[in-house]
């Protein structure tokens, strides 16, 4: 893989995966005009990891059309792994102009450490008559252990990790196992409380090999 001399570019903004249809065209170094299909594999509002279907150069300049609605945006290449055929390419000018949802641009840091939990002694979890009727749902602010059960693709999937509140309607939690963007999961509390929740965002978390993802619920979250 081929990158930028000096330092690699800071993550800037939230990224969100997401497969758009693109054209790109440009210019090679030695004069060639290249143009050809390609397709995001993660988005931000700085740029994106791309799949093209024709090779590209380091620092060239691009020309990135989305294809529904049709709009087109000036870019350039800023890495390359032609093996897989992948490419880092960095808008000049940051906006969002995949017309996507991004999540908060802080919401991976500050992330306090994942300690081991223990089930607290509480009437908000012991009874499910009485839970119905809050509108919140109460979360320790060092974290709870949650099952997510969903479906990925066609099959069905749970997973198991501490859950970390971040704001009033989201959290964030790591899982090996993924369901795509946008997918509606089932956040198990204990054996009576269960709440609904969307994925509103998916990172890859290259130092655990799993998925940091950020569930966006119905109910406000109040932080104990």
């Amino acid at each position: 893989m081929t990158r930028p001399s000096g330092q690699e570019h800071p993550r800037r903004s939230s990224r969100v995966l997401m497969a758009l249809p693109l054209t790109v065209s440009g210019q090679t170094s030695d004069g060639a005009h290249i143009s050809g299909d390609a397709e995001t594999v993660m988005v931000n509002r700085h740029g994106a990891r791309i799949r093209s279907m024709v090779g590209l150069e380091p620092q060239m300049e691009l020309r990135v059309s989305l294809l529904a609605p049709y709009k087109w945006r000036a870019a350039r290449v800023i890495w390359a792994n032609p093996g897989r055929n992948e490419y880092g390419i960095e808008l000049y000018r940051a906006e969002n102009f995949w017309g996507v949802h991004f999540p908060p641009d802080d919401w991976e840091s500050n992330l306090p450490p994942v300690v081991v939990f223990k089930e607290p002694s509480r009437p908000w979890l012991k009874n499910v008559a009485l839970e119905s009727e809050r509108l919140e749902i109460r979360i320790p602010k060092t974290g709870v252990q949650v099952t997510l059960r969903g479906q990925a693709d066609s099959d069905p999937f749970q997973a198991q990790g501490v859950l970390i509140p971040l704001g009033e309607h989201h959290g964030v939690m790591l899982v090996g196992q993924l369901a795509g963007l946008g997918s509606g999961v089932g956040v198990i509390f204990s054996k009576t409380v269960i709440e609904d929740a969307t994925i509103a965002a998916i990172a890859h978390c290259r130092e655990e090999d799993c998925w940091r993802i950020w569930l966006h619920f119905v109910r406000q979250l109040r932080i104990t």
